[in-house]
């Protein structure tokens, strides 16, 4: 990292982040050609977990290439300057760096998928309690992808 000045080394700080995001983009690249998508997801302290339909040119590159890069940001701001060049930006973010393993096991597809429920509606819970559920028949329509983070980087700038 550039500026060491900046950089988040308190993993906690990092989790806080994650924890806090509405959703993120994940990067990924086929034949040399860049392709990112924003998604929502859930982390529970080790991995990351996402869940999408069972086609689509994102999953064609992720079969190709299981090599993804997320990046998350909050409190953005925009710092405005009289001068223009000297406009400043505000934010915390997390970059991860990982590789995609789509799960087939249907335990850990459901407990996968509680994981990103319980971060969209982050205090309330998916077990009937305050009308959080899921139908497991849904399941089946759903690829459920599992990120192991191998690199994981925060950044802030005030």
């Amino acid at each position: 990292m550039r500026r060491k000045d900046r950089e988040i080394t308190s993993m906690e700080e990092i989790k806080d982040i994650i924890k806090e995001a509405l959703f993120c983009n994940i990067a990924m690249c086929r034949n040399n050609i860049p392709y990112l998508v924003p998604m929502n997801f859930g982390f529970d302290g080790q991995y990351f977990y996402l869940h999408s339909a069972p086609e689509g040119l994102k999953l064609d590159i992720l079969k190709e290439n299981p090599r993804v890069c997320i990046e998350i940001t909050q409190d953005l701001k925009i710092i405005p300057s009289a001068d223009v060049c000297n406009t400043g930006m505000k934010y915390s973010s997390v970059i991860v760096s990982g590789r995609v393993e789509f799960l087939s096991d249907k335990a850990e597809r459901i407990d996968a998928l509680r994981c990103i429920i319980k971060h969209l509606y982050k205090d309330m819970t998916d077990n009937g309690e305050n009308g959080i559920q899921f139908n497991e028949e849904h399941l089946d329509g759903l690829v459920i992808i599992r990120v192991k983070p191998e690199k994981i980087t925060g950044k802030w700038s005030a």
